[in-house]
């Protein structure tokens, strides 16, 4: 069983709380908070009220080395994240992901031992972005510096074609993975090849920032200069 230990639980912190307890995950969360403690105590397998700047000591009794991850979210408070990466760090966890939207407090963290950065504010405007530039894009997840996953429309030259002959992988460099029937919630994984595709339906491509683009600007023609050379100089990111 994946175990989690989430330090400090402002808002990143509990969010997730929520998203690895809907997965089963095993928690153990402190804070030294005990009001905000006790409205998550449910989820998790362990609590503990904890102020980390006096928690060195009793750290190893809190925490397994063997733990998969440890998660911090002091809100941007630099003196306690660095205080706890580096005391995770001493104790040997491998996987420790610290929250924070300044790049400067990003450096500082690395160097005492983070080893994932998360921006939860810049990841969510670089993601919702693309998606009020080009009417093409429903939503868009960027997974790295250069690779993305993207629900776009289907062009009405795609229409009543079958996926082996969309050429989306040939001319595009994308590869389908999933479709969506306007009206619907759900998506459905797209591996059969002779799947035909209708005007209601949208599919989730995976492929390179320039590969989304390309498509983007090829089928978006009423998209403005603008748009379209703002589109550019972000997938580029």
């Amino acid at each position: 069983m994946l175990q989690i230990a989430i330090i400090g639980l402002s808002t990143f912190g509990k969010r997730m709380i929520d998203e690895l307890y809907a997965v089963g995950a095993e928690l153990i969360l402190i804070d030294r908070n005990a009001v905000v403690i006790d409205q998550y105590k449910a989820k998790a397998k362990a609590c503990y009220v904890v102020d980390v700047a006096n928690v060195k000591d009793s750290l190893e009794k809190l925490i397994p080395q063997t733990i998969d991850a440890a998660i911090l979210d002091f809100d941007d408070k630099l003196e306690p994240s660095i205080l706890m990466t580096h005391f995770l760090h001493q104790m040997g966890i491998k996987n420790i992901i610290v929250e924070t939207q300044s790049d400067t407090h990003a450096e500082l963290l690395e160097l005492a031992g983070a080893t994932r950065i998360v921006y939860p504010e810049l990841e969510a405007a670089k993601n919702i972005t693309p998606q009020l530039l080009s009417k093409k894009l429903s939503n868009y997840i960027q997974l790295s510096n250069d690779f993305a996953i993207a629900e776009i429309e289907i062009s009405k030259e795609l229409e009543g074609k079958t996926l082996k002959d969309s050429n989306f992988r040939s001319e595009f460099n994308l590869n389908v993975v999933a479709c969506r029937i306007s009206g619907e919630e759900e998506l459905k994984a797209l591996s059969d090849p002779n799947f035909v595709f209708t005007k209601d339906c949208n599919v989730v491509v995976a492929g390179t920032n320039e590969a989304i683009n390309k498509y983007v600007n090829k089928h978006s023609p009423n998209s403005s200069y603008s748009e379209k050379s703002y589109l550019t100089r972000f997938f580029k990111k």
